[in-house]
């Protein structure tokens, strides 16, 4: 075997050559003028930066970040219906699902919960700080509709933070969900993330127990079993109630307003697997024409959607007066024919929100088949 010592001039080649290309890289315009020399040149600055800001190499290292693509899963991980997901674009996609992915550490309390920085597409945006808040407002408006069986949150004390970090001429995002100055996210109800453990166990129960009374396999028999739970358990609340909104206070009170209702009737539908959403909107009273803001839902039933108002077809009765079976059914299973004649449905669910589209539904009232 021949061994070869190393050319000494080898060496010193390859250090005038580097010396050259970088003298180049700075004086010679075709070199100048390359895109892939400007990169290398870039990066060269933010180091040099970096190192000489009074913060040292330890800094730097601390700091440092890959360039790599952000591997964050902030993908939707179950495999419900999320029909207002669906209608939110990427940067509300990417809020709902870290809302939905941090759930328990929302639960917990916890402040400043890092999210996708996915989210600095909108860096580039004019105004940032509006565009985010506006698509973190879109997201929870749809996330609040599709995930009825998370009451306890209170979106208002949910915000999102932006921290800008400067390195050299380069500037990056990290995104977080706060608190801000709140104790918690949980609505008034409760104060801590046993209570709402708690809660969540009664519900879970709750609901179980109504759903074993449904043994019928027609899903139509089974719109009908839970409709008329709702109707026969509850009563419309007309006083202030922390739950006056959500299942929680219709299963715990049997007191709450349309919403209320509403939400428990998609609730135990999506325990069905039977399509069905939350409509918004205006409720008109037909003998007055007076309107008031209102909640219902659509459902899902053999190739079409279909109304259903359980808070209607449940009215309040002054007295010891009672209704007809017909007026109990009045508001079920309804096509936009007559629907629509006292339902005005609004997607905009706040001011300046986007407008999510309902589904359209079957003209015609469903007739059962007999």
């Amino acid at each position: 075997m021949i061994y070869r010592k190393k050319s000494k001039l080898g060496k010193i080649i390859k250090i005038i050559t580097l010396i050259v290309f970088i003298y180049a890289c700075y004086n010679v315009d075709y070199f100048k003028n390359n895109k892939y020399v400007i990169m290398v040149k870039s990066k060269i600055g933010d180091t040099i930066s970096t190192i000489t800001n009074n913060e040292g190499l330890s800094a730097l290292i601390e700091h440092y970040e890959p360039d790599d693509e952000d591997n964050t899963i902030y993908e939707i991980s179950d495999s419900q219906d999320r029909y207002f997901y669906d209608q939110l674009d990427d940067t509300s996609k990417i809020i709902y699902a870290e809302i939905l992915n941090n759930i328990d550490k929302i639960k917990n309390g916890e402040d400043y919960i890092k999210i996708s920085s996915k989210l600095s597409t909108l860096s580039n945006s004019q105004d940032m700080s509006t565009a985010l808040m506006n698509s973190f407002q879109n997201a929870w408006d749809a996330f609040r509709n599709d995930n009825v069986d998370i009451f306890y949150i209170d979106g208002s004390k949910m915000c999102l933070v932006t921290k800008t970090i400067k390195r050299g001429n380069k500037i990056n995002y990290e995104f977080y969900i706060s608190k801000g100055k709140n104790s918690n996210y949980l609505i008034e109800e409760f104060n801590t993330s046993e209570e709402v453990e708690k809660a969540v166990e009664f519900v879970k129960n709750a609901e179980n127990e109504i759903l074993s009374t449904v043994t019928e396999k027609n899903d139509y028999y089974k719109i009908v079993k839970i409709h008329n739970w709702i109707v026969e358990n509850l009563e419309y609340n007309l006083e202030e109630s922390n739950n006056n909104s959500n299942i929680y206070g219709a299963l715990k009170d049997k007191k709450v307003v349309c919403e209320g209702y509403a939400r428990l009737f998609k609730s135990l539908m999506d325990k069905l697997e039977i399509p069905c959403v939350l409509v918004s909107g205006e409720g008109i009273d037909l003998e007055t024409g007076n309107r008031e803001n209102h909640a219902w839902n659509y459902v899902y039933l053999k190739g079409n959607w279909y109304a259903i108002d359980t808070t209607w077809d449940d009215p309040v009765i002054i007295g010891n007066g009672t209704i007809s079976k017909d007026l109990n059914y009045k508001y079920f299973l309804k096509g936009s024919k007559n629907f629509s004649q006292s339902h005005i449905s609004n997607g905009r669910l706040v001011e300046n929100g986007i407008e999510f589209i309902y589904p359209e539904l079957s003209i015609e009232d469903y007739v059962r088949e007999k």
